[in-house]
């Protein structure tokens, strides 16, 4: 097994065994020809992160028959006003550019739709995406990475935020998705994403955190030495209660942004 991050080899701790691909929803016709996969679980200690060996393929879960809607959940839509909320008052101001990656149906981005904010949504399912564009909410329909992020020259080196919400440990190339990343924030832009926080599911016990869809587990310490790598700081994570106990982990570009005194004290305690 090797490290998705560093390429180096790794062992796995821990099989599920044969496992299929979560929210398939078959007809039973299709029952034959369902998807397995053998779920193992390795960890690199050269950046402390959990991650699963094999997976199923991104583009088979987040497609045309994708079953999530952002707004399907009313608990949903008031953490992203909130989020919205804090993202103007931290981060945002007008005639602010901002990029969510995976931004599912536009519940986020929806509370920028009457702003001076130059938003926009980038959204891999089809059908979901097409439910962001009904809303009115400026979105496009793509896989997001360096190739990706190449023609959306308006937002090149200009971007003040691009935020994510229980995306980024989908994603299986994050070296490749960092690189998009660098390559739209401006000097002082901030990348903001929240995701399951793997203290919490140490905590709870909450091991059906482990599945295909989350290829990571983050900690501080694993996504702070991911972003190292990158040239960019951790500057503040914030606790969440979503999905069982979520971080919100801000980045920013080297030496731009103070390290909040949380940061530094959550990596103490995860020696």
């Amino acid at each position: 097994m090797k490290c998705k991050i560093t390429n180096s080899e790794i062992s796995s701790f821990m099989s599920f065994d044969k496992m299929p691909a979560a929210n398939g929803f078959l007809e039973k016709k299709d029952f034959k020809n369902e998807f397995f996969y053998e779920m193992e679980v390795g960890f690199s200690d050269k950046i402390s992160l959990l991650q699963l060996n094999k997976f199923t393929n991104p583009e088979n879960i987040h497609n045309e028959r994708y079953p999530f809607y952002t707004s399907s959940s009313e608990n949903m839509k008031l953490h992203f006003k909130k989020y919205a909320t804090w993202l103007q008052k931290k981060y945002l101001q007008s005639n602010s550019k901002l990029i969510e990656i995976g931004s599912n149906d536009g519940t986020l981005l929806s509370n920028f739709s009457k702003s001076n904010i130059n938003y926009l949504g980038i959204e891999p399912s089809s059908s979901v995406a097409k439910q962001a564009e009904k809303n009115k909410i400026k979105t496009i329909n793509f896989f997001f990475n360096k190739k990706t992020a190449l023609p959306l020259t308006d937002f090149k080196s200009s971007t003040d935020v691009i935020c994510a919400a229980n995306v980024i440990a989908h994603i299986p190339d994050l070296n490749d998705l960092i690189q998009g990343i660098d390559l739209l924030l401006s000097a002082n832009g901030v990348f903001i994403f929240e995701e399951p926080y793997l203290g919490s599911m140490f905590s709870q016990v909450s091991y059906d955190q482990i599945y295909d869809e989350h290829i990571y587990l983050f900690s501080l310490s694993s996504i702070k030495k991911i972003f190292n790598l990158f040239d960019f700081d951790l500057i503040d994570a914030i606790p969440q209660i979503t999905h069982g106990g979520s971080i919100r982990y801000v980045f920013g570009r080297k030496k731009k942004y103070k390290i909040k005194d949380i940061v530094i004290m959550v990596l103490d305690q995860e020696k």
